[in-house]
């Protein structure tokens, strides 16, 4: 295996791009589990499903009517009715039916069983019956009105294929084989925890200098909204002990760890030294060309990767949905998120970093009829920003700033309601 010089590692600082290629790179691979069908929306189906019986497995009418001899009604019309003697009934879920002879009718109702012997159905609407008797006023076609056995699916068919993501409507497709359990690729372990001797836990009552474990909650969503299961591993202290063996036990139980905190370069900030104890990476970068996330620290160990995301919640986040969604919903064979763009006007002039790749958080705001795009805020005042933030513009390496007034485009985070009747208006 390659040395690698992590002291020289923790010192540089990666493109977006080389980021992406070390983690395309890695080869995670979800497992396979047998759920319930009534759970399975959204889950990723984990093998090609053929049908292990014909669907309808019966011949059905199609129509409230009678189940008749096709040929009995030729040249029936409405000056000459044919006659047909009315031995039965089969309503819908029934059994059994009785046999039709030349001459005879079955009165079916819609979904009921075709007798045998009958091989189509008159509509109600073109018969009239009369005591034991029913007049035929129109002729009808061999099959018509009748869905023959495995009409909609055949046994032994092709019903969905490998790594379709169940819709509703492919679970009642599926359910319409009888199929109790559907296999589907297993959820990510993904474990999630926060770093920083000041934190507290929700609950617990703040002292000075304390703060609320704003990132557990955000990430812990955020990582079941990319398709993950978030396994918390509680809140860390800036002690390098115990972050090692929160790692540890995070690579030991979890498929993907994500924490947050701890990142940059700071006496206080424990990540990269722990992470030196812990394991000789497959790969490890500390240090992206972007704004916010520049400490971000990415590292793989015997392919699984780590994230060491930034420790404020707005960056934090902004982090997760750029690098880390993208992966997990790769490894767990969904599709990549599909974000909405919207264009706006830059509604202050906003400049950027030389030399790194920035993800301005925006607020969208409707004033004089257009939507405008204001910069929010990602340091450590930037609490509330996280509920107000609608997207990000982003200013691309060797772009100083944007002009007040140009058009930007913003990708939006969340679903944003107001943007329907054209966004947020100005007080």
């Amino acid at each position: 295996m390659e040395v690698i010089d992590l002291k020289e590692l923790f010192y540089s600082v990666s493109s977006l791009e080389e980021v992406f290629a070390k983690l395309d790179s890695l080869n995670v691979k979800p497992g396979v589990e047998e759920v319930p069908i009534q759970q399975a929306s959204g889950r990723v189906l984990a093998e090609d499903l053929r049908s292990p019986i014909n669907v309808p497995h019966f011949r059905r009418a199609a129509r409230d009517g009678y189940a008749i001899i096709s040929k009995d009604t030729f040249g029936a019309g409405e000056e000459n009715p044919v006659v047909l003697r009315l031995i039965g009934e089969v309503r819908a879920g029934q059994e059994e039916a009785p046999h039709v002879s030349p001459g005879q009718c079955v009165r079916v109702a819609t979904g009921g069983l075709i007798p045998s012997g009958a091989d189509a159905v008159v509509m109600v609407e073109y018969t009239i019956e009369k005591g034991g008797e029913v007049e035929v006023y129109r002729a009808v076609a061999p099959r018509e009105h009748i869905i023959d056995e495995g009409r909609d699916i055949k046994r032994g068919s092709l019903i969905l294929k490998k790594g379709v993501v169940l819709s509703p409507q492919d679970l009642g497709a599926i359910a319409a084989t009888g199929a109790e359990k559907v296999k589907v690729c297993s959820k990510l372990k993904v474990a999630v925890a926060s770093t920083g001797d000041e934190l507290v836990r929700l609950g617990e009552k703040l002292k000075p200098g304390k703060i609320y474990d704003v990132n557990s909650v955000t990430l812990i969503n955020a990582v079941r909204d990319s398709g993950g299961n978030p396994v918390y591993m509680g809140i860390i202290r800036d002690d390098r002990e115990e972050l090692i063996e929160a790692l540890k036990k995070a690579l030991a139980t979890c498929d993907v760890v994500v924490f947050s905190g701890g990142t940059s370069k700071g006496p206080g900030d424990a990540v990269p030294s722990a992470l030196r104890e812990v394991f000789t990476p497959d790969f490890l970068i500390h240090g992206v060309a972007m704004k916010p996330g520049k400490p971000t620290v990415i590292a793989a160990y015997h392919g699984k990767p780590v994230f060491m995301l930034p420790g404020y919640p707005t960056s934090a986040l902004l982090v997760y949905y750029i690098i880390v969604d993208p992966f997990i919903r790769k490894w767990s064979q969904l599709p990549r998120r599909e974000l909405r763009k919207v264009k706006a006007k830059a509604a202050v002039k906003m400049f950027s970093e030389e030399g790194r790749h920035e993800f301005k958080p925006v607020k969208i705001i409707l004033e004089d009829g257009e939507l405008k795009a204001y910069p929010t805020a990602t340091g450590s005042e930037a609490i509330t920003t996280l509920s107000s933030t609608h997207g990000y513009v982003e200013i691309k390496v060797g772009q100083s700033f944007i002009e007040e007034g140009e058009e930007v485009t913003v990708t939006l985070l969340k679903p944003v309601n107001e943007l329907e009747g054209g966004g947020e208006r100005k007080p």
